[in-house]
């Protein structure tokens, strides 16, 4: 088995596609079949809230986890949340995975946590906090599912919660 470098392998892949990320804030989790690394998008701090309707790029990632209907590749993630929707508060919205030919190759739910519509001045922290981790989850007592969970902490004013699920155990 060969050892590889996540973070230096997403940067590189960000590099070749032109975009500018946080590279200080690679995170990455590994599993039993799911390998994960991301960050957020460089500049992702200015802007608000109400540019969700938009569509957002926040982070880019690399994704293997053969249990998805997805290929093993580098996605940039488009958040979206519906323009009645945001508010200062929690609501839903969607993040759709993009390839490197600009296609949404899928979407996922996510939870959109909003403290300021507008970019704060200044800004709380300077840079996007990104966490991953990979879980099992109980689902009716006694399913056990396991997912990726991605949250990106913002100073922009919101925190996106990612939970990807992968299918059975």
């Amino acid at each position: 088995m060969a050892c590889t470098d996540l973070a230096a392998e997403l940067a590189s892949a960000a590099d070749e596609r032109g975009i500018s990320i946080n590279k200080e804030q690679i995170v990455t989790t590994t599993a039993e079949n799911v390998t994960f690394a991301g960050t957020s998008i460089a500049g992702f701090e200015q802007v608000p809230a109400t540019e969700f309707p938009n569509g957002v790029d926040v982070g880019f990632v690399y994704v293997d986890a053969p249990e998805l209907d997805l290929p093993a590749g580098f996605y940039a993630l488009n958040a979206h949340a519906n323009e009645e929707d945001i508010r200062e508060g929690s609501y839903e919205g969607t993040v759709g995975l993009v390839d490197q030919d600009g296609q949404e190759v899928a979407r996922v739910a996510a939870t959109f946590q909003t403290f300021s519509v507008t970019v704060p001045k200044p800004l709380p922290f300077e840079r996007t906090q990104v966490e991953a981790r990979t879980e099992i989850e109980d689902v009716q007592g006694m399913l056990m599912r396991r997912r990726i969970v991605i949250v990106f902490r913002c100073p922009n004013g919101t925190t996106i919660i990612i939970v990807i699920s992968l299918g059975r155990r």
